[in-house]
């Protein structure tokens, strides 16, 4: 027999036997219709179908992401179909998944990789999806989506306990969501002059644990760079997406549109570490700088001056000593309060991932306040992680925790004027909590301004100009993000999206939409609307069946939630929707 390594989707109908003992031939016939919607997802997300029996599926993905994609739709799907109908007459599914060796026999599969797969179906919650280990290290910060520790399982004629996680809605930041592309969605056509992409400096250290200081140090010097003006540096989501691809220099150049690479490395031991920079031309495929420093955490932000400096030299000409510190980040008067915060943000970088990373996060931002309190980084992010805890544990918040998160980053305005992710919550703060339109904008565009690589800035920005009724500059500003990203986050094609449909462009829009990893409530209700406007009558139903169930929201209520400040844009809107 041939072997091969496959992503086993299990699925099957909860309580199917009673249901077929109630009404035998109402149930296969509402499995029918079912079935007809769940092979055709499967289809659609590359997977292959290789055994039926009864109520079960079992399908086989060459990719895991695409397997916990399809899962994650054939559930939304099923939910908005039960979503106005009798409990007699609903069909609930449970989804197994798992990754391993299997045995192909004619194209059936065999092997514990499809028995273990079965075994996390019968464990799965209703309408729930259990995935094991060997998928979660996969599909982690790569799927929108969140999980909860299932525990060691002991499955049934299965030897070893597996150790599983259940897949939720995403909950938390999801900025540091990595793209599982292959190559970018959008083509790039021109290389800037002063193009350059940052690439994640590799940890060479014994310890894997330093991993976070490498991320930290990467996505520092694209903050920095990005601030000079001649040079067009690549958003840190599409640059550090590479470090799991095995992609040469050039064809990197070719896939972001960029003229440079730089590549580093770092051995740490104890205080003391070692930092190689390499200046790559992508078009030749050489190096044209490279340098060694031999440093310690004290001096860290000396070696990121020094990088700096040399990338300007030689890409753009000349610069002033002075020029490198207009462009270099706020740097604490205690070194290890960056620590902490590093540390800090290589948790919440995952907090959508699960719950205890969001407990890390805080915990990290706290001490760097701790040993720096006139550190504005640790309490802006610190603001952050307080949200991004209220996500995770609702109940659990303490009373007057949003009184503290708003000191939070009232402290870091005061302490840096020029922390950008203190202008962006402050400019959401504005716009949530008190409907100032004005300063909201103000700070979004400092944030920009101050980070102009950040796409996550651009794309909340978009909206703003979005609910000012200006969605052409809002467009504008979107093609900017998916030129510093060209493998495009969800937020910033939600938000392409909403451009066109304001504009009138419905076909754009419903096209942008289908490129989303994982529909939204937003995309799913501006979807329906758009097939209405193209008279695509049925699927606008089904749209706003999956919107309504998705986010057990009227349409009212979720017209409410976009703050138009034309109120005739949102009575449009509405109207749209009610004569769906």
């Amino acid at each position: 027999m041939e072997r091969r390594l496959a992503t086993i989707l299990a699925l099957d109908v909860v309580g199917f036997s009673k249901m077929m003992g109630e009404d035998e031939a109402h149930t296969l016939q509402n499995l029918e219709k079912n079935r007809q919607r769940i092979d055709y997802t499967i289809k659609d997300n590359s997977g292959r179908i290789f055994n039926t029996a009864g109520d079960s599926v079992l399908a086989e993905f060459s990719s895991p992401v695409k397997a916990v994609e399809c899962a994650v739709q054939i559930q939304g799907q099923a939910q908005a179909n039960n979503f106005d109908l009798e409990e007699k007459e609903k069909m609930h599914f449970r989804i197994g998944i798992n990754l391993g060796d299997v045995m192909n026999s004619d194209g059936n599969l065999f092997g514990d990789a499809v028995n273990i797969a079965a075994r996390l179906e019968a464990q799965s919650p209703a309408d729930g999806i259990c995935i094991s280990e060997s998928v979660y290290q996969f599909v982690n910060l790569k799927v929108k989506v969140s999980y909860e520790d299932a525990g060691q399982l002991s499955l049934k004629n299965i030897k070893q306990p597996i150790k599983a996680y259940n897949v939720l809605k995403c909950r938390g930041a999801q900025r540091a969501l990595v793209s599982a592309d292959t190559k970018p969605k959008i083509t790039v056509t021109q290389k800037e002059a002063g193009s350059i992409a940052i690439m994640l400096f590799k940890n060479l250290s014994s310890d894997e644990d330093q991993d976070y200081f490498c991320e930290g140090f990467s996505d520092d010097l694209i903050s920095a760079l990005s601030r000079y003006k001649k040079l067009l540096v690549i958003s840190s989501n599409a640059s550090f997406s590479y470090s799991t691809k095995d992609k040469t220099s050039f064809e990197i150049g070719e896939e972001l549109g960029v003229r440079y690479l730089l590549e580093g490395k770092v051995r740490k031991i104890g205080n003391k570490m070692r930092i190689s920079a390499n200046l790559l031309s992508t078009e030749k495929g050489e190096a044209i700088w490279s340098d060694n420093f031999d440093t310690t955490i004290d001096e860290i932000f000396d070696v990121q001056d020094a990088i700096i400096e040399r990338i300007v030299s030689v890409i753009v000409g000349s610069v002033e000593r002075d020029q490198v510190k207009k462009l270099a980040n706020a740097k604490p008067e205690n070194l290890q309060a960056y620590d902490f915060v590093l540390q800090g943000l290589e948790y919440h970088r995952r907090s959508s991932v699960n719950a205890d990373n969001n407990r890390k996060a805080l915990s990290f931002f706290n001490k760097a306040i701790e040993a720096d309190p006139n550190y504005a980084r640790a309490h802006a992010w610190k603001t952050c992680s307080l949200a991004n805890n209220a996500e995770w544990f609702q109940e659990e918040m303490p009373d007057g925790w949003m009184d503290e998160a708003f000191a939070s980053v009232n402290k870091a305005m005061e302490l840096d004027p020029n922390d950008p992710e203190a202008h962006r919550i402050m400019g959401a703060i504005k716009l949530l909590f008190e409907g100032d339109m004005e300063k909201a904008i103000f700070h979004h565009e400092k944030a920009i301004e101050i980070c102009p690589s950040d796409t996550y800035h651009i794309a909340r920005y978009a909206v703003l100009l979005c609910y000012l009724g200006n969605p052409e500059k809002g467009l504008i500003q979107i093609e900017r993000a998916l030129r510093l990203d060209p493998f495009c986050s969800d937020l910033v094609l939600e938000t392409q999206g909403l451009c066109h449909y304001l504009l009138g462009q419905h076909k754009e829009a419903l096209s942008t939409f289908k490129k989303m990893q994982i529909e939204t409530r937003t995309s799913l209700f501006y979807c329906a609307a758009c097939n209405k406007a193209l008279g695509n009558d049925d699927i606008a139903k089904q749209m706003l069946k999956m919107a309504m169930s998705e986010s057990e929201m009227t349409s009212e209520k979720f017209v409410s939630t976009q703050l138009f400040q034309d109120k005739r844009t949102s009575e449009e809107l509405t109207e749209v929707l009610n004569s769906i």
